[in-house]
């Protein structure tokens, strides 16, 4: 977890909130945690932080690829009360007066501290108090994996990083959908931001040969190529993949690049095999037959996941939950049953996908005469 990795404190006495399950898909161990926290909310508003949170998470879950990837989530809301309501707008930021409708001048007193103007831009609306998110998150909800902040301001306003952050405006739900890109799968942004975001990442380069940029396996296909930042100056040295995916305009759907790399995290972090039978690896049984099962995975849908059974390194099934071993076909020594699970979705071409993303079980056989 990024927060508690970076500030490695103890807060044995941190306050305690209620905490709502918004979707719950299995073990919080085995599954992706997302967690919801309100920023400006009173205590009573916290029926409208939880109708906020669940709206926006809904709309997530119907976006590609974290509709396929939906069973890999559980969603947790912590009601985190704030003295009083709403986000701070300073004015301090140059380009104030463009927005619309315009902000008022405020300064409440929110958990948080989230904040418009940060960092120079008005729309960029950030939680200032890190300390008191690690505080809340490390002692109500500390298996985490993905922090989600609202800020409760009608006003339009999200950032990304360590925690995404979204207001409650109409376009709420398509911000934190791009927002999460930036902090769940470290997109960049599409539009060019500024120097300061600048870097290589999954969906920015400066490499413009087809064959050696790291997108190479989508060029050409659905609109993917190689396009130049906007702008002139440094933004021509960086380029994207696509001409109008979400990490450049509201509204739009992830990019094929985007969407691998959302997938490729979620493969970077679960492993779809929850139980199996035997729950021993190593078999030492007189029984002339041994059922071996796959009691629980976790699927995509559509599910794309390929299963493979494999004895001593031979091929013996495929895409079946479970295998039924006559060990009369065995010699005598130790053999090995191998089941590999591979997820095969055509939303990611990333080079040797089988040889990084797989999940296996081994259980070692000892056959020795019987009877």
């Amino acid at each position: 977890a990024s927060l508690i990795q970076l500030m490695v404190l103890s807060y044995g006495n941190a306050q305690k909130f209620e905490m709502d399950t918004l979707q719950f898909n299995g073990n919080v161990d085995k599954h992706i945690n997302i967690v919801i926290m309100g920023d400006g909310y009173t205590a009573s508003e916290q029926d409208n932080f939880i109708g906020a949170a669940t709206n926006l998470s809904n709309y997530l879950f119907t976006q590609s690829p974290w509709s396929n990837y939906k069973n890999y989530f559980n969603i947790f809301a912590i009601r985190v009360i704030s003295s009083q309501s709403g986000a701070k707008h300073p004015n301090t930021s140059s380009d104030c007066g463009t927005a619309y409708p315009l902000v008022p001048v405020s300064n409440p007193n929110t958990y948080f501290g989230s904040s418009f103007d940060s960092y120079g831009i008005h729309r960029l609306i950030v939680p200032a108090n890190i300390t008191n998110i690690v505080k809340v998150i490390s002692t109500n909800f500390p298996n985490y994996d993905e922090v989600l902040i609202i800020a409760n301001t009608p006003y339009y306003g999200g950032s990304g990083g360590n925690v995404s952050t979204s207001t409650i405006e109409k376009s709420s739900p398509e911000i934190v959908a791009h927002e999460m890109g930036h902090s769940f799968a470290n997109l960049a942004d599409e539009y060019y931001a500024g120097i300061t975001y600048t870097s290589e990442k999954p969906n920015m380069t400066r490499q413009t040969n087809p064959a050696l940029v790291k997108w190479k396996n989508w060029v050409g296909f659905n609109g993917v190529g190689i396009y130049q930042h906007c702008c002139g100056g440094n933004s021509a040295q960086w380029y994207k993949p696509y001409t109008t995916c979400k990490m450049e305009y509201l509204g739009y759907p992830y990019c094929n690049v985007c969407q691998e790399a959302i997938i490729e995290k979620i493969h970077s972090l679960v492993n779809p095999i929850i139980s199996y039978t035997p729950s021993t690896l190593s078999i030492n049984s007189s029984e002339q037959f041994i059922d071996f099962k796959l009691n629980e995975l976790i699927k995509p849908n559509p599910n794309t996941l390929n299963i493979q059974w494999e004895l001593d390194g031979l091929n013996v099934s495929n895409n079946i939950d479970s295998f039924q071993l006559d060990q009369n076909i065995l010699t005598n020594s130790t053999h090995t049953l191998t089941v590999t699970l591979v997820d095969t979705t055509t939303l990611s071409r990333v080079d040797n996908h089988s040889t990084k993303h797989f999940n296996t079980v081994t259980w070692d056989i000892n056959k020795t005469i019987t009877g």
